[in-house]
Order: C-alpha cells, then structure tokens, then sequence
C-alpha cells in the first residue's frame, strides 16, 4: 500500500482502462507503461446491471461547440443536461494541454544560449570555477522551466523524467471550466427535491453511461497528449476512458464546497474516491485517519458510489497496491 492509507473491501462488479505515462530519455517519446508493474494489459468491460438507456447529441453551431446528455440516476430519475463553449474558448482551453516537439526545443534552444552567455560572462569575470558554477545555475533554472512548463500543459514530471497526467492539476484547473455543467445539474437537483447523494449519483451515472467509453491515443498530429482528454474536450466529444472520466467527475463535484476528493491509481487503472462515511458494503480506502468512499467513473458498469469492478477490487488487493493523490 501507499502512504496512510487502507482498503476495506467486498464482492463488486466490472469494468475496464488503461493509464498511460510517458518517459524521457535522450529525447521525449511515448511509450506505454503501467506503474508499478508492467504488462498489465488492462481487463474487460461488464454492461453492469440498470443504468437505463444513456444518450448524447453532439454539434456545433454558430461557433459554439455544444453536448446534450440524458442518463439515468441511481434512483432511476431520468436527468438531462447540457454543456457548451464557444470554438474561440475551446482552441484557448486545448492550447493548455499536450505538448509538441517544438515545445521541447524551444527550452533546449533557452537552455543552449544560456549556457554559452553564463559560461563566458563567469569565466570572464572568475574563471573556470565560476564558469562550472554558471552553467549549474542555468541546469537548475532549466529543470525549474521544463517542469513547469509540462505542468502548464496537464503533466507531472516524476522521477526518472516519467511523465504522467497530472490527475490532481487537471481536476483543479478544470472545476472552474466545467461549472456551467455542476450549476446545471444543481438545478435539476434543487427542481426535482434530490439529495446530496442523488446529486453526486447523478455526477457518476452521467460519466459512467452517457460518455462512450474509449481510450485516448497518446499521440494526435504532433501533439503529444499522455494519453487523457481534458475534462471540456470530453464532455464536448462524448467520450473518454477511466482517467478522462475521473478528470471530468472531479472537476464537477469540485463545484460544490466542503467536496473532498482523492485520485486512487493502481496498476492499469484510475478512478476516485470521496470523503464521507461508507455504508454497509460500501469499497473505502482509508487517508490521513479518514474514509473515503470509492467511485468508479469508467463505465460503461453502472455502479454506485462504494461500488467498483470486480478487476478493480483485484488491482486493489493486489500486491503493488495503489496510491492515493489529493484533488483537494
């Protein structure tokens, strides 16, 4: 296990994804990897029980992209909602995320010039020792600038410059993104008398049954993406795969004060959990001395809050574990 956490369990369900990562040696390239342990090449996909009949229409129109769902909560209330952002917003919005390889040699280009320019200035005015100490400045300002640049751009630099989807960074950058969609679903919530937790089931019905599931390519024109869609790209094309939906359900319960979320990563696999006490039956992991209860955004399973695949239980019993990363 990971850090200050524990897993109490019991007998679940199905559904399936893939977590991508992306390693840096002498240049960028993408390459899958399943940490901790490799070859896991990912499990399949159950219908689940209920769910009703989910539904999407896709479209632009006057220069505006636009989404409508209708899905089935889990207390089988039919919900429907829209979401929508103008083409101009949109291009803005996908221009945070990926990365190419001009990006990277514009900081190799910063990283070159500043090096020869410290060199010959602290020769100049103290030798080689002071050169030597020039160019370790410019290496320390270097990694400060690739790390935030990747950060910028939906990625979390770890060690052995393995470079990873930056669960917690996206979901927090995207609550105010997608807040249009948490007021709307407030607004059915507050017309139709639901509770918290028909709120929140409506949230996860939503990601799980009306978004496809599917996974991303790591890789679109030159634009390297880690493999994960940001949360508006999503909800406007329709779709997405374990990580993508957990990005998207989180940005949305992000809306709502005193939501306290945690990413859970195991091998192969992403999904979240949230702070409240567990029921009877209910999947928890435990953080920082408090439970937290699982939710599994994946789909296409229809399964509630404290519920998860029957792959996923195995994954979080297993050997390697899993790691527990805050949103907020």
């Amino acid at each position: 296990m990971t850090g200050n956490a524990d897993l109490r369990t019991c007998a679940l369900g199905a559904c399936c994804c893939l977590l991508f990562s992306l390693h840096f040696a002498r240049e960028w390239e993408a390459r899958l990897v399943i940490p901790p342990r490799e070859g896991v090449a990912g499990f399949a996909q159950s219908a689940g029980g209920g769910g009703g009949s989910a539904s999407q229409k896709i479209y632009a129109e006057g220069g505006t992209y636009h989404a409508r769902y209708g899905f089935t909560n889990f207390s089988n209330n039919r919900v429907n909602v829209s979401y929508s952002m103008s083409q101009a917003d949109f291009n803005r919005y996908m221009a945070g995320y990926g990365y190419r390889q001009s990006d990277l040699d514009a900081l190799q280009d910063w990283r070159e010039k500043n090096r020869q320019l410290e060199w010959a200035r602290a020769v100049k005015k103290g030798g080689e020792a002071e050169g030597k100490k020039a160019l370790e400045a410019v290496e320390w300002e270097y990694r400060l600038k690739r790390e935030a640049f990747f950060r910028s751009r939906g990625f979390s630099l770890g060690r052995d410059n393995v470079l990873t989807a930056d669960m917690p960074g996206i979901v927090k950058r995207n609550v105010p993104t997608l807040r249009p969609l948490a007021l709307a679903l407030q607004e059915v919530a507050d017309g139709r008398g639901f509770g918290q937790d028909e709120l929140i089931g409506s949230v996860l019905s939503l990601v799980q049954t009306a978004l496809t599931y599917k996974v991303p390519p790591m890789k679109s024109g030159d634009l390297h993406t880690g493999g994960v869609l940001p949360p508006a790209k999503s909800m406007l094309s329709g779709w997405g795969d374990c990580d993508t939906k957990t990005g998207v359900a989180g940005a949305i319960l992000g809306s709502w004060s005193g939501m306290r979320l945690v990413g859970v990563s195991v091998p192969g696999h992403y999904l979240m959990a949230i702070r409240r006490l567990p029921g009877k039956g209910d999947v928890f992991v435990r953080h920082e001395g408090l439970e937290y209860v699982l939710i599994e955004p994946a789909g296409p399973a229809w399964l509630e809050p404290g519920r998860v695949g029957q792959a996923t239980m195995s994954l979080l019993e297993g050997m390697d574990g899993y790691k527990i990363e805050p949103f907020f």
